[in-house]
């Protein structure tokens, strides 16, 4: 019975809670437990809030009894990624230098969160200050991915892409500043959303790069990250990058017909492991027996998209970080040292000439949805590699795994568009590959609808990873 509640999706388990078949102490108490047992060989989690969590479940329980049912995710047990602030827990977002501070405030998430009556069982592990996609932190040690714990878990949302992956919560929260979402999503065989930029609140969520940052939710089906996405996205006037912009529905529905999908014809195959590339390959075809209308397009260049994100962040994260590196150099790790001392480089110009393309580009990728609903990628051009390798090789050359996984994602971040990243089978060595899927701004309906169809259309999601507890 455990190892079934544990390993229900999110939707499911908010029915029978809402049905009284369940009770959320029982599902909270097993939670905890799987945490208990897994977590000290993947390191997922750094702050566990059980007493916490068994209080808002038991709460949750009497509420549920006496009819006052608060929506899908009360009594839900979820996690949040360490960087997004939660009264008096602790929160280091990765760092030495944060590593005891306590916010005295909830993050406007968090708020919504609790409003909904989910069950926080602990604080999700990341890349230091989320700058950077291995989580291999210096100051806590790697995350482990749980379908083979001597690979990376991705990240900087790793931590809650495992937590979820490993049955340690049913949801969790993380951000995505160049991929970092849709990294650990891919590598780990779940579903991440990068919304809109702007749609939904960063008041209280420790940042990186200010015009690049999303958050959004992780979870085992799209209909579950559907379900958290609603649950916090709107407009908060406490965020200055927040837009008041209507939400729209949600219709998830298993056909496609009526959709235009484009296949991009430039730039996302360009360096492709070829497993991963016939995989995502495979998807087209299904896609299409869903009703969808295939459509080869030509995006806009996203290698100078790519590059302007790259000096939009490392500008902006010097400027989060300058104190830091003036006064704390020593207490960061050597990746993220380096990163910032770059970005203290970089010139008023560049800054600018970025921000003009970034305009430019995004503009131009608009028009491409005149033609299509969402567009398909693969995610990450590989699956996860080892802890400590720094290099990968792709289309027959050595590249650094950094900017290799992340080529397909950051220019979406740095024209702010919705972009999904959906299982969409397993290599060789029996690990996940990630499908990207990206709408129009604002549109994240259509990528909801789109994965849904896709992954309704399939058994990726019903496969578990492994309880690596050795």
């Amino acid at each position: 019975m455990q190892t079934e509640l544990c390993d229900m999706n999110l939707a499911d388990l908010g029915t029978r809670i809402r049905g009284r078949q369940i009770s959320p102490v029982e599902v909270t108490a097993q939670t905890l437990e799987r945490i208990e047992s897994l977590n000290p060989r993947l390191n997922a989690i750094w702050t566990v809030t059980a007493d916490l969590a068994l209080e808002q479940a038991r709460a949750a329980e009497t509420e549920i009894v006496k009819g006052h049912y608060r929506g899908p995710l009360h009594g839900v047990p979820i996690a949040l990624k360490d960087l997004i602030y939660t009264r008096g827990i602790r929160t280091t977002a990765g760092s030495k230098i944060l590593g005891d501070f306590l916010p005295d405030f909830d993050a406007s998430v968090v708020e919504k969160l609790n409003q909904a009556g989910a069950v926080l069982v602990g604080k999700a592990a990341l890349h230091e200050f989320a700058y950077g996609i291995t989580n291999d932190n210096p100051h806590f040690g790697p995350t482990r991915n749980p379908w083979n714990p001597s690979r990376t878990s991705g990240g900087s949302s790793g931590g809650s892409a495992v937590a979820v992956a490993a049955g340690m919560c049913y949801a969790a929260l993380g951000t995505d500043t160049g991929g970092s979402i849709r990294v650990p999503a891919s590598f780990n065989g779940v579903v991440g959303l990068k919304p809109t930029f702007g749609r939904v609140s960063l008041y209280g969520v420790y940042p990186l790069g200010y015009t690049l940052d999303h958050l959004g939710p992780l979870a085992r089906t799209v209909a579950d990250a559907g379900i958290v996405y609603q649950m916090i996205a709107g407009f908060d006037p406490r965020d200055p990058r927040s837009v008041d912009q209507p939400l729209g529905e949600i219709a998830l529905r298993r056909s496609l017909e009526g959709v235009r999908v484009g296949v991009p014809e430039n730039y996302f195959f360009d360096a492709v492991n070829p497993e991963v590339e016939h995989l995502v390959r495979a998807v087209l075809g299904v896609l299409e027996q869903c009703g969808a209308q295939m459509t080869a397009v030509r995006v806009p260049d996203m290698a100078e998209l790519t590059n302007a994100s790259r000096i939009t962040l490392l500008a902006e994260a010097y400027v989060v970080h300058q104190n830091d590196l003036e006064k704390h150099p020593g207490d960061l790790g050597e990746d993220v040292r380096l990163l910032l001392e770059q970005g203290r480089e970089v010139g008023a110009a560049d800054y600018v000439r970025s921000q003009l393309t970034r305009a430019r580009l995004r503009r131009d990728l608009e028009k491409v949805f005149d033609q299509v609903s969402v567009i398909v990628t693969p995610c990450t051009p590989l699956a996860a590699f080892r802890i400590g390798e720094t290099k990968v090789a792709l289309g027959g050359k050595e590249q650094d795994a950094r900017h290799a996984s992340t080529r397909p994602l950051r220019a979406f971040n740095a024209s702010g568009h919705p972009a999904l990243s959906v299982c969409c089978g397993f290599t060789g060595e029996d690990l996940p590959v990630g499908l990207q899927m990206v709408g129009r701004l604002w549109d994240e309906a259509a990528v909801l609808h789109a994965g849904y169809a896709y992954e309704q259309a399939t058994e990726w999601h019903h496969r578990h990873a492994p309880s690596w507890t050795s």
